[in-house]
């Protein structure tokens, strides 16, 4: 191997390149030691007419030897590299000529010179790829020396069939790299379709006009229909005919803005029995942008529409028992004399006679009632009242011990009236039975529990596809897949702040601060390149209560920036800036760099309005939109008082 010509070195000037770079860049091309091939035979017999040399090669340089891809009057593919003198040609740029190899000291002992082929002249082109990076040459020898050199029609014909040949490689390059695409397209497609078929719900793909080309095996045994059936437009008429015009219009009107695609429909089973049903669906973007495909899935939401319903019966029973006297008491406490009237609905909840209330009670007589569990916190919101905090309201939820030994939920609410001198002096109020509603309530966090589980479902299966897709994939491939499994356990988490959460569901360890908080939601975000995403400013405590409604506001504006704003594209960046002052605290929202902001949106979204109602009514605050044009500017304006409740 020629001085210089060491791995991890660089060449001598004035050609500057790494040799481990040279034979990573000569391995892509997977051309050593290949059969001969038509299109580089023609070059080498027309390049050795072309130069009257009995001799041409398309010469590769390995690292321990010299592969010839075509050749004309050697007779071998390949010799070792220590006799090369194209080796000699990668160290300098352009056309390398030796007009007689006996009078040039690199040269004159070569084998190759002194004894057979007995080469005397060489003139050789640099194979070179876009990087600058030398891979061989195309060269013509000959027996005889040339002290003119070749004519100058010789040595740019030489380098033109030079570039012909780096064209031939770069186009079987090419080739091979398209067939292992359409390999691993292929068997992907194969793992697809294994996890789409053993998944619960109904899968199903299309082309981007909408046309349906694909269904998974459910979809079949659910439907009861033959392979193929439904294809194209035909599955409109699997659907409830009441429901059919509008899932129609629905899906149009997906098909003609990219907009993502959800709907609940009546979906006719195998026997016939419609069954209410979840359709959603999203477009796949190629680069620029454009749709490619649609892809979406059917979930079979009869039990949850059915449990609806009887939360909806209980409501109305709810109501029509709140309408009856018994379910309602009225008090009035002489705080000075600590004398407690109330009516006969407040007697029954109680546990005492409807005579000895209207005479009036001390109030020492009346808590007994009240479950030890529920206990001190009703007599520190007791307190709290009679002390003037937040002008002497009064609210509580608690139990009370019937004397059938049954537990009825009560809601108690009034205000403490307080003389000038700040003293308490009569304190009115209601309490309503409220064990109906609470545990409508309590169904409605089984089903919340229930829909967690099985969005938890689909990020486990989501991320077993990522990574069964990734095996035997390229670095970057597994690389990116492993991105991906992060973002989606980000994601997972972030889930599990943003839902309802009962007294027994909620996160085991919530974040009690502000930052704490957002590092929490913005994490599936926090792989992206530079400072994308900053926190700035104040801290703040926050409590079990507001952190569920502060965070869907956030992972509400998170979602949005990352489909419509700052998020979408590299350049683009949110701000999230807290300031605490008078008692307040003020969370700017602000994203610049992303698309153009052209006003308000003509429409808000479902989980935009659920965020707003949070922000106003369990949060006590307020919400301002700036629709500038550089992007959306979100101020949230909320008491820390509530905010760490």
């Amino acid at each position: 191997m020629p001085a210089g010509f060491e791995p991890g070195q660089t060449a001598a000037a004035p050609t500057v390149w790494d040799e481990r770079a040279r034979l990573a860049a000569l391995d892509s091309y997977s051309i050593l030691d290949t059969h001969p091939e038509q299109a580089f035979d023609e070059v080498v017999r027309l390049a050795s007419q072309i130069c009257d040399a009995p001799f041409a090669v398309v010469n590769l340089i390995a690292e321990e030897r010299q592969f010839f891809k075509a050749e004309i009057g050697l007779g071998v593919r390949e010799t070792p590299l220590d006799v090369s003198i194209c080796a000699h040609a990668l160290l300098r740029p352009g056309l390398f000529v030796v007009t007689d190899t006996t009078r040039d000291a690199r040269f004159a002992c070569n084998p190759l010179v002194t004894g057979a082929p007995h080469l005397r002249f060489y003139a050789g082109a640099l194979l070179e790829t876009e990087e600058g990076l030398p891979l061989g040459t195309l060269c013509v020898l000959d027996r005889e020396p040339r002290p003119e050199g070749l004519t100058q029609q010789q040595a740019f014909a030489l380098q033109v069939l030079a570039r012909q040949v780096m064209s031939q490689l770069e186009l079987r390059r090419a080739l091979k790299a398209r067939e292992a695409d359409a390999a691993a397209i292929a068997e992907s497609e194969r793992q697809f379709r294994i996890l789409a078929d053993s998944m619960p719900q109904m899968v199903w793909a299309t082309q981007p006009d909408g046309f349906h080309d694909y269904y998974n095996q459910r979809w079949y045994e659910f439907t009861g229909m033959p392979a193929g059936s439904t294809d194209g437009v035909a599955w409109n008429g699997m659907f409830h005919p009441d429901d059919q015009v509008r899932a129609w219009a629905r899906w149009r009107h997906s098909l003609e803005t990219g907009v993502p695609y959800e709907i609940e429909y009546r979906l006719r089973r195998a026997d016939g029995v419609y069954r209410w049903t979840l359709g959603r669906a999203l477009p796949v973007r190629d680069q620029q942008g454009r749709i490619i495909r649609w892809f979406g899935t059917c979930t079979d939401i009869e039990e949850q529409k059915q449990v609806e319903e009887r939360l909806r019966i209980s409501e109305e029973r709810l109501r029509l028992a709140l309408s009856a006297a018994e379910m309602v008491g009225a008090w009035v406490w002489d705080v000075p004399a600590n004398r407690i009237t109330a009516d006969p609905g407040y007697a029954r909840l109680f546990s005492v006679t409807p005579e000895a209330v209207a005479a009036g009670l001390p109030i020492e007589t009346l808590l007994p009632a009240i479950h030890p569990a529920d206990l001190p916190a009703t007599e520190a919101a007791i307190n709290a009242a009679l002390a003037g905090t937040q002008d002497g309201a009064f609210e509580a939820e608690y139990r009370v011990l019937l004397k059938d030994g049954s537990i009825r939920w009560v809601a108690a609410r009034g205000r403490c009236e307080h003389d000038r001198a700040g003293q308490p002096t009569r304190f009115p109020g209601v309490v309503v039975d409220v064990t109906e509603r609470r545990q409508a309530e309590e169904a409605k966090e089984l089903l919340a529990l229930e829909l967690s589980h099985r969005i938890k479902n689909i990020f486990t299966v989501v991320g077993g596809m990522v990574s069964l897709s990734a095996m035997n994939a390229s670095a970057e491939t597994r690389s990116f897949a492993g991105v991906l499994r992060r973002r989606l356990n980000a994601l997972a988490t972030a889930h599990e702040y943003v839902r309802p959460h009962g007294p027994d569901s909620r996160p085991a360890e919530l974040e009690t601060t502000l930052h704490g908080l957002l590092g929490k939601l913005l994490a599936p975000y926090a792989e992206l390149s530079g400072e994308r995403v900053r926190v700035l400013g104040d801290d703040a405590p926050i409590g079990v209560k507001a952190a569920t409604s502060l965070a869907l506001i956030l992972h509400e504006l998170a979602t949005n920036a990352a489909k419509y704003g700052a998020l979408v594209g590299p350049e683009g960046c949110v701000t999230i800036t807290g300031e605490r002052h008078d008692g307040r605290l003020t969370l700017t929202w602000q994203e610049r760099g992303g698309p153009a902001v052209e006003g308000p949106p003509e429409r808000r979204g479902f989980g935009t309005v659920l965020a707003e109602r949070g922000a106003i009514t369990q949060l006590g605050g307020s919400i301002a939109h700036d629709w500038a044009a550089a992007g959306l500017t979100l101020r949230l304006d909320v008491p820390l008082e509530r905010l760490a409740h």
